[in-house]
């Protein structure tokens, strides 16, 4: 639209311009029509540009706050998706534990990569679980029952597994530091490249044939 009312505007101005030729000759109505014609028109031309200057910059103003919103908005929803799936985590771990609490045999049964992070599971009976990279950091596995479960990549750091029975376990790459393992059964275990960095254990300790715990950084308690 700007450049047709700028083309009318410039067909104007030219006929103004023609009526108004030459300059300097003897005052007419002719002349004084182009001269108010041509002066007319640039006025109207410069109110034009200044008015699209104006426009194109508004239009630009516009755009990057629409772009800007639209950023909010998805970090608004990215926001809502974070705070949804903690809060389906956080059900499902009240889940797992009602159902530790009032069921404590739960052989066989698939938890892999799950967080029971500080889940009260004493003494439950996890018989050939596939717990593998199960988060159970800080839970309470005293006097559980893990012969023969997948532990594999499992993160137990901190977990109390005093008096637990993890005979045939495979904890191949799980992390054990600072767990407690007093006690524990780990004869016939799998232990490939487990962390077990500040683990403490004692003399009744039952480690796999031929393993030294302390060469991965365990600690043996003098009781």
């Amino acid at each position: 639209m700007y450049w047709l009312v700028g083309a009318i505007l410039g067909i104007i101005a030219l006929g103004g311009l023609v009526l108004w030729w030459p300059p300097g000759a003897l005052a007419s109505s002719s002349n004084q029509l182009g001269a108010a014609l041509l002066g007319a028109t640039i006025i109207a031309l410069a109110v034009l540009v200044a008015e699209y200057l104006v426009s194109t910059q508004m239009r630009e103003i516009e755009n990057h706050n629409s772009l800007a919103a639209q950023e909010r908005g998805l970090r608004r929803e990215e926001a809502e998706e974070v705070m949804e799936r903690q809060r389906g985590e956080r059900i499902d771990k009240w889940a797992l534990q009602l159902m530790a609490s009032f069921q404590q045999d739960l052989k066989i049964i698939d938890l892999s990569g799950r967080d029971m992070s500080g889940l009260y599971l004493r003494a439950c009976s996890l018989l050939r679980a596939n717990l593998k990279g199960t988060n159970l950091d800080g839970a309470n596995l005293n006097g559980a029952y893990l012969a023969w479960a997948n532990l594999s990549a499992s993160t137990l750091k901190g977990a109390d597994l005093g008096d637990a029975d993890l005979a045939g376990a495979v904890l191949g790459e799980a992390d054990l530091s600072g767990a407690n393992l007093c006690g524990t059964n780990l004869t016939r275990a799998e232990l490939t490249g487990a962390k077990l960095a500040g683990a403490r254990y004692d003399r009744r300790t039952a480690w796999p044939e031929g393993f030294e715990p302390r060469d991965s950084g365990a600690e043996g308690l003098e009781t």
